[in-house]
């Protein structure tokens, strides 16, 4: 399994850890603060300690000092897991969020909470799809999911939906109990889109039935690096040898090796089916 981490940063994953940043601020000042949400994970934990401060505290504590020092021990985690790359472009899109949502003004496009949940949470997933495509990530409870998506080859998106469902559900004991449920709603819709995205874990595999084995065979170890199980079989209808090819990709990699096979092979069979699981040596897309 290759999970090398280079450390070579480019101009495009500066730029997508720049508009995480800005997406992710724009959406607090627009959407989070104006519903009275609570996001959830180490965002969530630091508007909520905000808010009990100003309650039962004679002064307020920032968010973006807060935010900054939640995300402590996640960064040290992740340095040492995943490397400096991967904290430097987690760290940009950090640091700006904390930075620009204390610029942006406050703006209430609706007083609608159900809007405000569903777009609020649209805004969400995307600004942490933009930062996953950098190639960091955006923080907080982000960086445990992935530290653990790594460890045990899963997607562990949907564990963060129900770790930030207790804490939305505390908050909404302390608080208010429909902020709270469309908290929820909030933290569902970014989560969806999060995963639908991150297909990092998800499994392809190819049957294939060719005349041409061995280019497709050499093709598929040069172009994504995995190998591939051949089989000889017998057509039922015409009788005739033909030579079965077995593979596994990964999701993201499915339309470049479907590509690969049809301009070698026009005339090839493929079956492509999701795996469910996959054990053994299996070369993984690096962060």
């Amino acid at each position: 399994m290759d999970n090398t981490n280079s450390e070579k940063i480019s101009l495009r994953n500066i730029i997508l850890a720049v508009l995480s940043g800005i997406v992710a601020a724009f959406n607090l000042k627009v959407f989070v603060n104006a519903g009275n949400l609570t996001p959830g994970g180490i965002s969530g934990m630091a508007i909520l300690i905000e808010r009990l401060s100003g309650r039962f505290l004679p002064f307020k504590l920032g968010y973006g000092l807060l935010y900054l020092l939640l995300n402590i021990p996640g960064v040290i985690v992740i340095y040492k897991t995943l490397g400096k790359r991967f904290t430097i472009l987690s760290r940009i899109d950090i640091i700006l969020t904390s930075t620009l949502v204390n610029v942006f003004p406050n703006m209430d496009i609706t007083d609608d909470l159900l809007l405000i949940a569903v777009f609020g949470g649209l805004l969400t997933g995307i600004s942490d799809a933009l930062v996953l495509e950098s190639g960091g990530c955006g923080g907080g409870t982000h960086f445990w999911a992935i530290y653990f998506s790594r460890k045990y080859q899963k997607s562990m998106w949907n564990a963060v939906l129900v770790l930030n469902a207790i804490l939305l559900s505390l908050s909404g004991m302390v608080f208010n109990w429909e902020a709270a449920l469309y908290s929820i709603i909030f933290q569902f819709v970014c989560t969806q889109v999060i995963d639908r995205y991150d297909n990092r874990y998800r499994r392809s595999t190819f049957i294939i039935i060719t005349e041409k084995p061995e280019e497709i065979t050499q093709s598929v170890f040069d172009v994504l690096h995995h190998s591939v199980t051949r089989f000889e079989g017998k057509g039922s209808y015409t009788h005739e040898t033909k030579t079965v090819l077995y593979t596994v990709c990964g999701k993201y990699e499915e339309d470049i090796l479907t590509r690969t096979i049809m301009e070698i092979d026009p005339k090839a069979f493929v079956n492509i089916m999701d795996s469910h699981k996959v054990v053994g040596n299996f070369r993984q897309k690096p962060f």
